[in-house]
């Protein structure tokens, strides 16, 4: 065996033992080996014929490093860095291996054990490419805290931040992402900084986990320094969405938003942890609502099981005097909660929503409550969430924010931005309709509402996905 394939060799063998003996080590560090072609597809569009300088800023073992190396032809022109030593040690073998002539000294002045998010400050390069690590800033919060950026974003995104600032103009920063980034509230920062600095020319999105060992959906924004034209901050999901089987939509509207119609409020672990005392199963107290328990237009409190703070339910409800009397705080937002409202889902395979229309209910984290600035325009409010063109939108929008890319997982912000139809004959129509429980009827008439036609794509695909809710 040649020294190339046993360098090879050994860095294959590593990660194996990566992934089979230390799995748990290496989610903790939120490491993914990257797929020979995901490599090549990312070099083909981040490297030209001409010599380049290219950087991995989380290198591993190398695989980008030697396959850029070898498209380049010459190991000097790659850079790189890692927290994990053993992982540089083999990266910089494999390099040697490429050419023997480079003075070892050179190899490591080059590939270094360091945080790449802070070891190639003043550096310039032509192109920033790898595979950084997917971790959340709950675990990490240091890197998502650099360059301003909030403390749950992903520390992958904290190095596509980064990185924007190290290419030259004209260059290209190509990292592999987990999909949320297309669509969280916490990547916003990221993906406005990209439209800043330049443009996402391609996009590669995976459906179906390409990491072995690991469930994370990924994606890669092919972003040119100096572009315009791309997507914008918002938009990011829509070019993925194809990949995921939802419709594109062009809506007709009024120029207003449910937040013209509603406040839209999400509750948070004081209200969760806080009712925890106060709920039973069944008996006299106010019926508490948790995601699983509403369907689009319907609630199945009482007619099935639910859980709720690690415990199961058939029927659960809250002692809002007991729970008045013990905080003051709490129950002041139990007041605030039991008014007319609609409720929406956490998240689901359509934006899943009910009116309560006499204020009975109590909504459990992470349940939304829309409140109508006049309890009139409940069931238009409504419509307006279950509306086919407004849910194909979402799910685009925010494409893998979700526990799998078929759920839509909204925030109360994003339901304040959700956009209001333009034909308000249509609108009452499904307004009326959602309310006598004609779901699917009310779905058609909203489609009609936002300027589409009822032969669109888009109703029949939120109508399969309504079966399967």
């Amino acid at each position: 065996m040649d020294e190339r394939a046993r360098t090879e060799a050994l860095a294959t063998s590593y990660e194996d033992r990566l992934v089979d003996e230390l799995a748990d080590e290496r989610r903790s560090r939120g490491a993914f080996y990257t797929p020979p072609a995901l490599v090549d597809w990312i070099l083909d569009r981040a490297l030209g014929s001409t010599p380049a300088t290219v950087l991995d800023p989380a290198c591993g073992t190398g695989h980008f490093l030697v396959a850029a190396a070898r498209r380049l032809g010459d190991v000097r022109s790659v850079h790189g860095s890692d927290l994990d030593p053993e992982a540089v040690r083999i990266a910089r073998l494999r390099l040697q291996a490429e050419d023997p002539a480079v003075p070892v000294a050179e190899i490591e002045a080059r590939v270094r054990v360091a945080d790449g998010l802070t070891a190639w400050e003043g550096s310039c390069f032509d192109a920033v490419i790898g595979n950084p690590p997917f971790l959340g800033q709950l675990k990490s919060r240091t890197a998502g805290q650099r360059g301003g950026l909030g403390a749950y974003t992903d520390t992958s995104a904290a190095f596509l931040h980064r990185s924007l600032g190290l290419v030259r103009d004209g260059g290209t920063v190509a990292l592999v992402q987990p999909l949320s980034v297309l669509g969280a509230r916490d990547a916003g920062p990221v993906r406005a900084e990209v439209a800043a600095t330049g443009a996402v020319e391609d996009l590669w999105v995976a459906a179906t986990p390409v990491f072995r060992g690991t469930s994370v959906l990924a994606c890669v924004p092919v972003v040119r320094i100096g572009a315009h034209g791309g997507p914008g901050p918002d938009d990011w999901g829509r070019r993925a969405a194809p990949s995921f089987g939802i419709p594109a939509v062009t809506l007709t509207t009024g120029g207003g938003t449910v937040g013209d119609l509603a406040t839209c409020t999400a509750d948070f672990r004081d209200q969760y942890y806080g009712l925890v005392p106060h709920v039973s199963d069944g008996g006299p107290g106010t019926p508490l609502i948790t995601s699983g328990l509403i369907e689009p237009g319907a609630c199945e409190w009482g007619r099935r099981p639910t859980r709720f703070a690690r415990q199961r339910y058939d029927a659960p409800v809250v002692d809002v005097d007991g729970l008045r009397a013990a905080d003051a705080r709490l129950g002041a937002w139990a007041a605030s909660r039991l008014v007319p409202k609609v409720l929406v889902a956490g998240q689901g395979r359509v934006i899943e929503a009910v009116v309560d229309e006499t204020g009975a209910w109590l909504p459990s984290v992470p349940v939304l409550s829309v409140v109508p600035h006049d309890p009139a325009d409940l069931w238009r409010v409504l419509a307006v969430l279950l509306a086919p063109p407004v849910v194909a939108d979402a799910a685009a929008r925010y494409v893998g924010t979700g526990l799998t890319p078929g759920s839509i997982k909204i925030s109360a912000r994003q339901l304040a931005a959700l956009p209001l139809p333009l034909d308000g004959g249509a609108w009452v129509r499904g307004a009326d309709l959602a309310r006598a429980g004609e779901i699917a009827e009310a779905g058609r008439a909203m489609t009609e509402a936002y300027g589409i036609d009822t032969d669109d794509p888009v109703l029949d695909w939120w109508l399969a996905r309504l079966r399967r809710t």
